[in-house]
């Protein structure tokens, strides 16, 4: 039996391994194994199929004949992506220059790491990317061997599973972080490599590069055996259940960059929140995947695939310049020559009482001016529920604090003239207080109160 090794273009998952090797067979190989990271698959029998053969027989996958290139000539892509990209543009402008921010912020009253909304957005992108490939053989394998008419329960279980599994396990990691979340530069290197991460998953959403899109993780053909017996099994919904839960643990770039932000919450229930609306996040595709197999993946979604990984684009863009804003402390933040307090300061019972307010944008006033040597009350108000409330203020003194959903006040001294940067613990956003002498002329004033 004669063999022929012929190269495969957008394979990245054990899914898309059965699909051409399914077409090869169709074509009039005798056996076929397709490989995705070698991006090749191997034709046995006695009477090969032509490249035209089974070019004919991989029509309408999103599979084509070929070695794998670092950018794509395909002008679709490039056309699709430029259009999403506008768009992003344009929708970052809007949400800049009106008050949808504020509004999208306040579905997120609980979570204090940020937007739910963008949690879950993750997810659904999660769900037809990454998830899909590392997940996807799974959920297909529970209704592989299951009676018609009982295939929806082991993929409700399994769903299921997964976003109980998650809220518990997230609640896990975010108590965890109250103690050990990394902070300062420890932070910012693990938001940097979350980004890159990101970045990646963003440009194999796209398809701007398919030798990046055939970066991805594997899962062994043993879970796919487990999960077939679980189907079999379709008054047995634990077994689905746990396995939907187990896969918070699969290497998905998606999952660990909502583990870190879990992690850095440093709160169980924030962590719950987190990881549970990512699960939620994925589930329509999951779901879609079990029931119609390959209709979250079939080339009439490749343009709402290409949409998705410019947003995670911009949001591995957003999450590397907050990083960059930990390691450079007071970056994007204007420089002021002090000469005099801010006005967001007043003397009370002889102390400086400084207030700063936790907005959309970060903090407001971004830069605070006190006089040094002198007592400072700071009060930082959450006027929205952001991860600007989750303040790192190590370099004032003060450790970590909460200010998400109640004002949060401390107390320090600053006893050297100059300027002390603070942050979220996510990286995010930025601010700084300034230490200046105070002025000859400048006295308590004598609206002081006791």
């Amino acid at each position: 039996m004669a063999e022929r090794t012929v190269h495969i273009a957008g394979m990245t998952c054990a899914a898309c391994e059965q699909t051409v090797a399914d077409a090869a067979l169709a074509a009039g190989a005798t056996t076929a194994r397709a490989r995705s990271r070698a991006g090749t698959v191997v034709l046995g029998g006695d009477a090969l199929p032509s490249d035209r053969a089974l070019a004919a027989a991989l029509a309408g996958t999103p599979y084509t004949l070929g070695a794998r290139r670092w950018l794509t000539s395909d002008r679709r892509v490039w056309r699709d992506v430029g259009l999403a990209g506008l768009f992003v543009v344009a929708l970052a402008i809007l949400i800049s220059t009106t008050r949808v921010a504020d509004a999208l912020q306040s579905i997120t009253q609980r979570a204090a790491t940020g937007s739910i909304v963008f949690v879950m957005l993750l997810g659904v992108a999660a769900s037809v990317s990454t998830c899909m490939a590392l997940v996807g053989g799974l959920v297909i394998s529970l209704s592989a061997s299951a009676p018609a008419g009982a295939r929806a329960r082991p993929h409700l279980a399994f769903n299921a599973g997964r976003i109980l599994g998650f809220a518990a396990l997230g609640a896990v990691v975010g108590a965890a972080g109250r103690a050990f979340a990394p902070s300062g530069a420890a932070l910012a290197v693990a938001m940097v490599a979350v980004a890159a991460v990101m970045g990646i998953l963003g440009v194999r959403l796209t398809g701007l590069s398919p030798r990046i899109a055939s970066w991805q993780v594997s899962l062994p053909a043993s879970w796919g055996g487990w999960a077939r017996s679980s189907g079999r099994r379709s008054h047995g919904l634990a077994r689905p259940a746990l396995l939907g839960a187990a896969t918070f643990f699969l290497p998905c770039g998606f999952t660990q960059a909502v583990q870190v932000m879990a992690l850095t919450s440093g709160s169980a229930w924030n962590g719950a929140a987190l990881m549970a609306a990512f699960a939620i996040g994925t589930t329509p595709g999951l779901l879609a995947v079990g029931t119609a197999s390959g209709a979250a993946r079939g080339p009439r979604a490749a343009p709402a695939l290409r949409a998705i990984g410019v947003l995670v684009l911009a949001f591995a863009a957003v999450t590397a310049s907050g990083a960059a804003r930990t390691l450079v402390p007071g970056l994007g933040t204007a420089t002021v020559a002090a000469t005099e307090r801010t006005a967001n300061v007043h003397d009370v019972a002889g102390m400086q009482v400084a207030t700063v307010d936790v907005v959309t944008s970060g903090y407001s006033p971004a830069t605070t001016v006190v006089y040094v040597g002198e007592p400072v009350r700071w009060i930082v108000d959450p006027t929205i529920v952001s991860c600007a409330g989750l303040v790192d203020a190590s370099a004032l003194g003060v450790g970590n604090f909460d200010a998400v959903n109640a004002k949060a006040t401390v107390e320090f001294t600053l006893d050297t003239p100059g300027t002390y940067a603070y942050a979220c613990r996510m990286g995010m956003y930025s601010g700084t207080i300034t230490a200046i002498e105070r002025p000859p002329t400048a006295t308590a004033s004598a609206a002081d109160t006791g």
